[in-house]
């Protein structure tokens, strides 16, 4: 009797092991926004995902960025990680170089569920940082893209 509770608890732990695997992929791949899914999905799982892109003459592992709406670093030591909120309204981060706050860049996200790609290209013309930021994703539209400088 022990045995078959055993080999039930263990059949149900592997289902929901596969179920859970099975609702991310699907969610992941279908990204539509009227999908509940994608609604349910995006507040359990981080989808968004960052890429940053240098210019030859600039080295990669110089950069940091983080992202203000959850404080975490999504760019470090040359490597992405994950911390990108999905939450409607102001999506802002901080473009550190050499240790210092360069730039502050952002834009609004329409829905608490779109998950983006974000590849910010920099490059340097006359001795300044060039930053731009595509967006690839229900907010790509861009809106309400915005770059500002720091200054000291």
């Amino acid at each position: 009797m022990r045995k078959k509770k055993n080999l039930i608890f263990i059949a149900i732990l592997i289902i929901g092991i596969l179920s859970f695997y099975g609702f991310k992929n699907y969610a992941e791949k279908v990204k539509d926004e009227h999908c509940l899914a994608t609604q349910i999905s995006s507040k359990i799982f981080d989808f968004n995902t960052f890429d940053l892109k240098v210019d030859s003459a600039l080295n990669l592992s110089d950069f940091k960025v983080v992202n203000q709406n959850s404080g975490k670093t999504i760019f470090a030591d040359g490597k992405n990680r994950k911390g990108i909120k999905n939450e409607y309204g102001h999506c802002t981060f901080e473009l550190f170089w050499k240790g210092k706050q360069v730039y502050e860049f952002g834009h609004f996200k329409m829905n608490n569920w779109n998950t983006n790609k974000y590849e910010l290209n920099i490059g340097m013309e006359n001795n300044e940082l060039k930053p731009s930021l595509e967006i690839y994703g229900p907010d790509s539209k861009k809106a309400d893209l915005y770059f500002r400088k720091i200054t000291e």
